[in-house]
């Protein structure tokens, strides 16, 4: 979302006195409300196949000894990013997690679009209770999925990605914006290794990236590569957040990259010497073969691609 609507929702959300909680290593918990226990089905086998409520998909062994498959239930008061419909979620049981993933979280979420947008709607009503002229939650995730049709339709390289992003929203925010649900109140710090990848009966776009409520050093800790995707018949939204490392990055509680974060937090993230710092970075992120990330980043692109999901 764009820093304008963030510092909307921030103010009438919390009644002009606290600050919108933002995405942290802790990451948004979900509403505190009621919500029925999940449905869960593990898969526990030597084979490498999912298939679990009309999804399914192949993974390569070496990523995870078997893939924890569950119902997820609807969540629709709290903050947007604690919002969304009932849904199945895929855990890869063992893999690693970056710092804003709980262990509760599952790496990949298949949304039906339509219940999406109604739950959203929903918590908007909610959320402004009481508020004169609120906004409607559902503009910004509307904006969320034009953004990601137009990304998908136009398939922008690294080069002009910034550009790009910043003409289909209208304004640049407080980083690369890259389309993502659920609406997360955080920073990007970084965008890269952009890949537009199809599955069975969609398509979608990865890439690194690491959420940040503030400025900070680009960690093992924290680096993920991220999947936004959708259906062809516009009905289903995929998510998927894995987490990867690098040989070159710290892993992220060293002494001077704790230094380092606690001088510089308050950097922008658009500053000078934030993005001086971050340039090298990406330009070795570019620059690195899928085969050296760990783990393989091909790995991550042939499990997406063997997805389907089948419309109910």
């Amino acid at each position: 979302m764009k820093p304008a609507i963030i510092t909307t929702l921030i103010v009438l959300l919390l009644g002009g006195i606290g600050v919108m909680a933002a995405r942290s290593p802790l990451r948004l918990r979900t509403s505190d409300t009621l919500q029925s226990a999940p449905s869960t089905q593990v898969i526990a086998r030597k084979t490498n196949a999912v298939n679990y409520s009309g999804v399914s998909f192949a993974f390569d062994p070496s990523l995870a000894p078997d893939v924890k498959s569950e119902t997820i239930p609807a969540s629709t008061e709290g903050k947007p990013s604690d919002i969304w419909p009932e849904h199945p979620g895929f855990t890869l049981r063992g893999s690693p997690r970056s710092r804003v993933q709980s262990e509760k979280d599952p790496q990949i979420r298949v949304f039906p679009l339509r219940e999406f947008r109604d739950a959203v709607g929903v918590a908007s009503k909610k959320g402004n209770e009481g508020v004169q002229n609120p906004p409607d939650w559902t503009t910004y995730f509307d904006e969320e999925v034009n953004v990601l049709k137009l990304l998908l339709a136009a398939k922008p390289p690294q080069m002009n990605l910034g550009r790009f992003l910043a003409s289909a929203r209208g304004t640049p925010g407080c980083s690369a914006e890259m389309p993502f649900l659920p609406m997360w109140e955080a920073c990007m710090a970084v965008v890269g290794h952009v890949r537009y990848v199809s599955f069975k009966n969609g398509k979608g776009v990865f890439f690194l990236t690491q959420w940040d409520r503030e400025t900070s050093q680009v960690t093992n800790g924290g680096l993920e590569y991220a999947f936004q995707g959708i259906t062809d018949d516009g009905k289903y939204w995929v998510y998927a957040e894995f987490s990867v490392a690098v040989p070159f990055l710290p892993e992220g509680e060293e002494p001077d990259v704790v230094a380092w974060n606690e001088k510089n937090y308050l950097l922008p993230h658009r500053s000078r010497e934030y993005q001086n710092y971050l340039r090298p970075i990406l330009t070795k992120l570019e620059a690195l073969p899928a085969s050296k990330f760990h783990p393989n980043l091909e790995l991550l692109e042939q499990l997406i691609q063997s997805l389907e999901v089948q419309s109910k």
